[in-house]
């Protein structure tokens, strides 16, 4: 029988969070994925290592599809972005008014340490509008040939992370689409995610802006406290990934 287990690693300098990483991984490979976590932050004074025996595992057969958009601007990104949103049903104003609050720090202009939560009607529905929800206990059943197959056409690790995340996120009833960008100032490649495909957009953010954040657009009918058991607890390996358009 086979054991599996989640690590978590966390990092943070002088306060501020600096790097997260997570894998689900069989108990025999536990030393060296603790090894390589414990490696992936440049610099800190402060890094947590978590690992947990996971006893409920589910299975996704296979990733969103990837498809990529290089586009001139982030404004011209954010269109892009805005268009595949009111495709799955979003209203164009929610879209927009949401996403300008990513940019901006959604946590009165500062970074959530979650996810926004949108209803179709643009209702703010986080139980803790600072924390928001994270979704976390999500990996590839074969990790390493993901990864390679993903660098091998032009992507990174980086990517490999995200894909597994949305994936889980758009795996549930009541996630319609999300948008996300990174709160790292130098990587302006954000994507939206639907329930087939992730759009990998370059760029979607403003180089130099230190605001990131997601946010998952949901049905109005969600039932929240599902939700987030669903994105905070329940646990699942990705076996196959998607088409590479």
């Amino acid at each position: 029988m086979k054991e599996y287990f989640s690590v978590k690693m966390r990092a943070s300098l002088q306060g501020k969070h600096i790097s997260g990483a997570e894998r689900i991984v069989l108990k025999e490979d536990l030393p060296i994925v603790i090894s390589q976590l414990s490696q992936r932050p440049k610099d800190f004074d402060f890094l947590n290592i978590k690992v947990e025996k996971i006893n409920d595992l589910h299975y996704i057969e296979k990733s969103l599809n990837i498809k990529t958009f290089n586009v001139k601007d982030w404004i011209e990104g954010n269109k892009v972005a805005v268009e595949i949103l009111q495709n799955q049903g979003v209203d164009k104003k929610v879209a927009e008014k949401y996403i300008d609050l990513i940019h901006q720090g959604a946590a009165d202009g500062e970074n959530m340490r979650g996810a926004m939560i949108v209803s179709l009607s643009g209702e703010r529905l986080e139980k803790d509008k600072i924390r928001g929800v994270r979704t976390v206990n999500v990996d590839f059943e074969d990790r390493e040939s993901i990864t390679q197959l993903l660098k091998e056409k032009g992507y990174t690790e980086r990517t490999v992370d995200a894909i597994a995340l949305a994936t889980k996120n758009l795996n549930h009833v009541s996630i319609v689409a999300e948008y996300c960008i990174s709160d790292d100032p130098d990587y302006t490649i954000g994507y939206v995610a639907t329930k087939t495909t992730y759009y990998r957009i370059n760029p979607l953010k403003q180089k130099s802006n230190e605001k990131g954040g997601r946010i998952y657009f949901v049905k109005d009918t969600v039932n929240i406290e599902d939700l987030y058991e669903y994105l905070e607890k329940k646990a699942f390996l990705i076996k196959n990934l998607g088409d590479l358009q």
